[in-house]
């Protein structure tokens, strides 16, 4: 486990296991094999779906219960893959919540090949795949949301005077727009526009965040989860909707001795729900001929 070996120990032990490991042959194979980084075919995953919602850490035994405006519409997921449901009665909501989980396992000879990084990066994977999951999650409610009067459909390129149009009908509401996702290729139209229009963030940024970018009084957030051709611009988290949070990631230990294999069981288990469908708006590109 490479960061294992790199991060959990002082600076004294790290001394004697590497004196200890270079006492043998074994030891200072092993030492070399600890020190190679898998080649990374592309970033970490950054989750937006947190991001775009209010997070609500829900207490031991507690209902994920949330009181909503007579006017607005909610929408909640019934269950992991389902399409949201869609509540126009009653002053209170209350939210189901499902399990996400990822199940990954190491075979025993790649252990014993010391390969240490692997355990590292498989339960990294897992917790990458279970992140998409529900960000895939959290998207699908925000789209089922869209009031029709707040879906805005054009052709070709996404322009700055569409987007600021949709900021318009969400600002009629009382609302400011906090957030823009967007897919990769409509930020590279957001891209051409030039630093007069929009704020590019730093590398670092983009690489601990997830943060592409600023523009008027929004974040700009690009994921491949979000349809190409498709702009959901958003009000603040807290005036849109809630992931209740039941238990957050959680790894437990689920070895396959037969097969000779480690393995982990990685979930968690939670809900979502809209809460003010005005918040919401949605850019539809079509393609021109």
């Amino acid at each position: 486990m490479s960061q294992l070996f790199k991060h959990s120990f002082t600076d004294m032990e790290k001394e004697y296991v590497i004196a200890a490991a270079l006492e043998t042959e074994d030891g200072r194979v092993a030492l070399a094999q600890a020190m190679v980084e898998p080649i990374k075919r592309s970033l970490e995953y950054q989750a937006i779906g947190r991001k775009l919602l209010m997070v609500d850490e829900l207490p031991q035994g507690a209902l994920a219960r949330y009181e909503k405006d007579i006017p607005s519409v909610a929408y909640v997921i019934p269950r992991r893959g389902a399409l949201p449901d869609r509540i126009t009665e009653g002053e209170e909501v209350l939210v189901p919540t499902f399990e996400i989980g990822a199940n990954p396992q190491i075979r025993l000879s790649e252990i014993k090949s010391r390969r240490f990084y692997i355990v590292d990066r498989a339960q990294m994977k897992a917790k990458e795949a279970i992140q998409k999951a529900e960000d895939s999650e959290i998207l699908a409610a925000i789209d089922a949301a869209v009031p029709a009067q707040h879906n805005v459909s054009a052709a070709g390129e996404l322009a700055v005077q569409t987007l600021n149009y949709l900021f318009s009908l969400i600002e009629e509401h009382d609302l400011t727009v906090a957030k823009i996702v967007v897919h990769p290729r409509q930020y590279a139209d957001i891209r051409m526009w030039g630093r007069d229009v929009f704020d590019e963030a730093t590398r670092r940024d983009v690489l601990m965040s997830g943060l592409f970018g600023h523009i008027w009084t929004a974040d700009i957030h690009v994921s491949h989860r979000v349809p190409p051709g498709t702009v959901y611009v958003l009000a603040p988290a807290e005036y849109i909707g809630a992931i209740p949070v039941r238990q957050d990631i959680t790894v437990l230990p689920a070895d396959n001795p037969k097969e000779l294999r480690l393995g982990w069981v990685i979930y968690e288990e939670l809900g979502v729900v809209i809460i003010n469908d005005y918040a919401t708006g949605k850019i539809t590109l079509s393609a021109t001929s």
